[in-house]
């Protein structure tokens, strides 16, 4: 087994939540740039080029908070409105996050999922924003899988935990899930067995490098840039 990694599954449960927010009925807009309506002289332009270029040089060490934060609040289809409730507008900053990737097999609401489950008293939460972004190829291996085995994804049973969290249910020291590398994942009808094959499958064709741990109802899948197996 990889040392890194946990051995217990994550059975924590999943609070009731409200109904899902309706699809997004919002549309992006936009008027006509202030440089290019009349009466916007050449120096007036060129403070204001000038003023933008200086606060890309200031302000790079933010880029990525701004990048999230202009992907603003709107619903997001299978968001429930009472989990923006429990955790804030990130929730769904980074459902917008995950709707970026293209994922062919998984939605948004399959990976925020796990974010809500509880552990007795301790709750779980969602990645910090310098996280979100490890989690893109992780998912992008298991929406292969997804096409490769041709049965639908049952369930992302655990993704991101937090500290807390991970010691709850039992997790390693050093879990590649408090990294938001990780999804431990069940499909319909589908033998752990089988899964883990695929995922191997993959990762010999060098389409990822990470672990793959096979477990009695769902299998572990990385992206932690080495091979592991357990």
């Amino acid at each position: 087994m990889g040392a890194f990694d946990h051995k217990t599954p994550d059975t924590g449960s999943l609070g009731k939540v409200g109904s899902s927010t309706p699809a997004d009925s919002f549309s992006v807009g936009g008027s006509i740039p202030e440089c290019l309506k009349s009466g916007y002289n050449r120096r007036k332009f060129l403070s204001v080029t000038g003023a933008a270029a200086a606060g890309v040089v200031i302000g790079a060490p933010r880029a990525e908070s701004a990048f999230f934060g202009l992907m603003g609040d709107k619903p997001v289809p299978g968001i429930p409105h009472a989990w923006v409730q429990a955790k804030g507008s990130d929730v769904l900053r980074y459902a917008r996050y995950i709707q970026s990737l293209n994922l062919r097999n998984i939605t948004p609401r399959m990976v925020l999922a796990p974010h809500f489950k509880t552990r007795g008293r301790i709750h779980n939460c969602l990645p910090p924003k310098s996280l979100w972004t490890q989690m893109g190829p992780t998912l992008k291996v298991i929406d292969k899988m997804v096409t490769r085995i041709g049965a639908p994804l049952r369930e992302i049973t655990s993704a991101y935990r937090s500290p807390r969290y991970n010691r709850a249910v039992g997790g390693k020291s050093r879990s590649y899930h408090m990294r938001n590398l990780a999804c431990d994942i069940q499909f319909q009808g589908i033998s752990p067995h089988h899964v883990a094959y695929v995922a191997r499958q993959l990762r010999s064709q060098g389409f990822y490098k990470g672990g793959i741990g096979r477990y009695s109802s769902f299998v572990h899948v990385d992206t932690r840039g080495m091979n592991v197996d357990w």
